[in-house]
Protein backbone atom coordinates (compact mmCIF):
# COMPACT_ATOMS: atom_id res chain seq x y z
CA UNK A 1 0.00 0.00 0.00
CA UNK A 2 1.37 3.37 -0.71
CA UNK A 3 1.66 5.80 1.64
CA UNK A 4 1.52 8.90 -0.22
CA UNK A 5 1.72 10.71 -3.81
CA UNK A 6 4.49 10.34 -5.93
CA UNK A 7 5.72 13.47 -8.43
CA UNK A 8 3.34 11.68 -11.19
CA UNK A 9 0.28 12.46 -9.12
CA UNK A 10 1.25 15.97 -8.76
CA UNK A 11 1.89 16.57 -12.84
CA UNK A 12 -2.09 15.29 -13.36
CA UNK A 13 -3.00 18.65 -12.26
CA UNK A 14 -3.36 21.81 -14.22
CA UNK A 15 -1.72 24.96 -13.07
CA UNK A 16 -4.95 26.23 -11.51
CA UNK A 17 -5.05 23.15 -9.68
CA UNK A 18 -1.52 23.38 -8.43
CA UNK A 19 -1.83 26.88 -7.14
CA UNK A 20 -4.95 26.16 -5.01
CA UNK A 21 -3.19 23.39 -3.38
CA UNK A 22 -0.10 24.98 -2.92
CA UNK A 23 -2.11 28.20 -1.22
CA UNK A 24 -3.63 25.40 1.44
CA UNK A 25 -0.51 24.21 2.62
CA UNK A 26 1.33 24.54 5.23
CA UNK A 27 5.04 22.98 5.45
CA UNK A 28 5.80 20.72 8.22
CA UNK A 29 9.34 19.11 8.45
CA UNK A 30 8.94 15.57 7.51
CA UNK A 31 6.72 15.59 4.69
CA UNK A 32 7.45 15.03 1.53
CA UNK A 33 7.05 17.20 -1.41
CA UNK A 34 8.04 17.84 -5.04
CA UNK A 35 10.90 20.11 -5.45
CA UNK A 36 12.53 20.87 -9.13
CA UNK A 37 10.98 17.98 -10.64
CA UNK A 38 12.61 15.98 -7.72
CA UNK A 39 10.64 14.17 -4.35
CA UNK A 40 12.50 15.00 -1.57
CA UNK A 41 11.47 15.23 2.67
CA UNK A 42 11.41 18.39 5.04
CA UNK A 43 14.08 18.13 6.94
CA UNK A 44 14.09 22.13 7.99
CA UNK A 45 11.16 24.56 7.10
CA UNK A 46 13.94 27.28 6.54
CA UNK A 47 15.27 25.79 3.29
CA UNK A 48 10.92 24.75 2.27
CA UNK A 49 10.81 27.27 -1.03
CA UNK A 50 6.92 27.03 -1.15
CA UNK A 51 6.56 28.93 -3.96
CA UNK A 52 8.32 26.41 -5.89
CA UNK A 53 7.30 23.48 -4.21
CA UNK A 54 4.04 21.13 -4.00
CA UNK A 55 3.39 18.47 -1.21
CA UNK A 56 3.24 14.88 -1.97
CA UNK A 57 0.31 14.14 0.15
CA UNK A 58 0.09 10.94 2.44
CA UNK A 59 -3.10 8.98 2.61
CA UNK A 60 -4.22 10.33 5.94
CA UNK A 61 -3.44 14.18 4.97
CA UNK A 62 -5.39 13.93 1.66
CA UNK A 63 -8.44 12.18 3.93
CA UNK A 64 -8.47 15.22 6.26
CA UNK A 65 -8.38 17.78 3.17
CA UNK A 66 -11.40 15.67 1.08
CA UNK A 67 -13.20 15.67 4.81
CA UNK A 68 -13.20 18.60 5.44
CA UNK A 69 -14.52 19.93 2.12
CA UNK A 70 -17.07 17.44 1.26
CA UNK A 71 -19.52 16.93 3.67
CA UNK A 72 -20.80 13.53 1.37
CA UNK A 73 -17.36 11.90 1.80
CA UNK A 74 -17.14 8.24 2.15
CA UNK A 75 -14.60 5.38 2.23
CA UNK A 76 -15.32 1.65 2.08
CA UNK A 77 -13.44 -1.43 1.98
CA UNK A 78 -15.00 -4.71 0.20
CA UNK A 79 -13.51 -7.62 -1.50
CA UNK A 80 -10.10 -5.94 -2.20
CA UNK A 81 -11.20 -2.80 -3.47
CA UNK A 82 -11.24 0.95 -1.67
CA UNK A 83 -14.37 2.59 -3.03
CA UNK A 84 -14.71 6.71 -2.27
CA UNK A 85 -17.15 8.89 -2.90
CA UNK A 86 -16.84 13.04 -3.04
CA UNK A 87 -19.77 15.31 -4.38
CA UNK A 88 -22.08 12.54 -6.08
CA UNK A 89 -18.45 10.74 -7.62
CA UNK A 90 -17.59 7.06 -6.97
CA UNK A 91 -14.14 6.20 -7.24
CA UNK A 92 -12.97 2.41 -6.90
CA UNK A 93 -9.17 0.95 -7.18
CA UNK A 94 -7.41 -1.56 -4.81
CA UNK A 95 -4.82 1.12 -4.30
CA UNK A 96 -5.92 3.50 -1.03
CA UNK A 97 -3.66 6.64 -2.01
CA UNK A 98 -5.29 6.23 -5.76
CA UNK A 99 -8.53 5.89 -5.10
CA UNK A 100 -7.96 9.25 -2.70
CA UNK A 101 -6.15 11.05 -5.35
CA UNK A 102 -9.17 11.01 -7.74
CA UNK A 103 -11.45 12.18 -5.40
CA UNK A 104 -8.09 15.03 -4.48
CA UNK A 105 -8.36 15.88 -8.28
CA UNK A 106 -12.39 16.28 -8.31
CA UNK A 107 -12.36 18.86 -5.49
CA UNK A 108 -9.69 21.06 -6.58
CA UNK A 109 -11.20 20.86 -9.83
CA UNK A 110 -14.32 22.24 -8.22
CA UNK A 111 -12.39 24.94 -6.25
CA UNK A 112 -11.11 26.35 -9.68
CA UNK A 113 -14.43 27.03 -11.08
Amino acid sequence: MNQRIQAEHVHQLDHDQKEILRSQWTPQEGEYILFADQEEMIYYLAGVEKHKSLPLLSVGQMIAYISGRDASFKMHFDSGVWQVSVSGCRYKDAELCDVLWEAMKRILSHAVQ
